[in-house]
């Protein structure tokens, strides 16, 4: 259940092959879909930052149990839940469900960086989608899905240079195409989202949010907030704007890393003077754990 947020190129041996065009995959938006096959479509397109749209749904009864031993006698008071680094919501279902069995019926915000998507007809039988931003994601040349991203082979067969070039070539266009609405806007979100309690948008933690401050009970930051993705200064960042985000004192945050079938992760809890102390631990604790309890704007609220 507390798996989700993106992967880079080294979480994804195995994902090389393109397995449907997104003009075949959003236009049958309305079908059923098997999620492995969901999770496959969304793993094979690389973001912009590096990042691939990759998402394990699972649960894990050993996370469940230690923080619904917790939150547990107070499941009721989370009325709102933010999940931060969502990718494509499957898990943050996951988690509304996992909350919604011990007795809580919040409104669930998820994030992510890249949510928002279009698809393009450049020309007769050459489509592409691309992010917000014009960034290819995938080329569709007559029907046939083309990976628009760098593998480390593409160094050794010169295949380098064209797909450096497409990408500037195409990029000027997409975003003027994007900006005229001549495109098909779609979202990269999860169709299990259909019909709850719960939206998925478009966020960058590293920048305040003004609508988030205060808001909320329960904070999820699931294989985002670790030194793999961001340096210290930045993560810093990130957790003071979580603890804006809180509601207040009692507000719980849960930090968490997978490493395969291993799991690290720091469930904190609010105090009165506005710094986190630990209600629970699995596995090794959050690696970023003494950085949540010295961050210097929690800090310098405490004697």
């Amino acid at each position: 259940m507390f798996t989700s947020g993106g992967a880079r190129r080294s979480d994804i041996e195995g994902l090389r092959v393109m397995t449907v065009t997104a003009r075949q995959f959003f236009s049958a938006a309305s079908a059923p879909i098997d999620p492995a096959e969901e999770c496959k479509f969304f793993a094979s397109l690389k973001m912009r930052n590096g990042t691939f749209k990759l998402t394990r749904p699972s649960r894990f009864a050993d996370l469940e149990a230690v923080v619904g031993s917790v939150i547990g006698g107070r499941s009721k008071s989370l009325r709102q839940v933010l999940d931060v680094g969502a990718s494509i919501g499957s898990t943050t279902v996951e988690l509304a469900e996992f909350l919604s069995a011990l007795g809580a019926s919040p409104q669930v915000i998820g994030t992510d960086l890249f949510v928002e998507a279009h698809l393009v007809e450049l020309a007769p039988g050459f489509r592409i989608l691309s992010d917000a931003d014009g960034w290819p994601l995938q080329y569709d040349v007559a029907g046939l899905p083309v990976r628009a991203w760098i593998r480390r082979l593409d160094y050794f067969t010169m295949a380098i240079a064209p797909r450096h070039l497409a990408v500037a070539l195409l990029r000027p266009r997409l975003r003027r195409m994007i900006a005229e609405a001549r495109t098909m806007p779609v979202r990269m979100a999860s169709r299990a989202l259909a019909g709850r309690n719960i939206e998925l948008v478009e966020n960058d933690i590293l920048v305040p949010t003004p609508s988030f401050v205060g808001r909320f009970d329960f904070i999820r930051a699931a294989n985002i907030l670790n030194t793999g993705y961001f340096p210290a200064d930045q993560l810093n960042t990130a957790i003071s704007n979580i603890r804006s985000y809180c509601r207040g004192p009692g507000a719980f945050v849960l930090i968490l890393r997978s490493r395969g079938s291993m799991h690290d992760g720091t469930l904190f809890e609010l105090d009165a003077e506005g710094g986190f102390h630990v209600r629970a631990r699995v596995g090794a604790g959050s690696e970023i754990e003494p950085l949540v309890l010295n961050n210097e704007q929690g800090a310098a609220g405490r004697p």
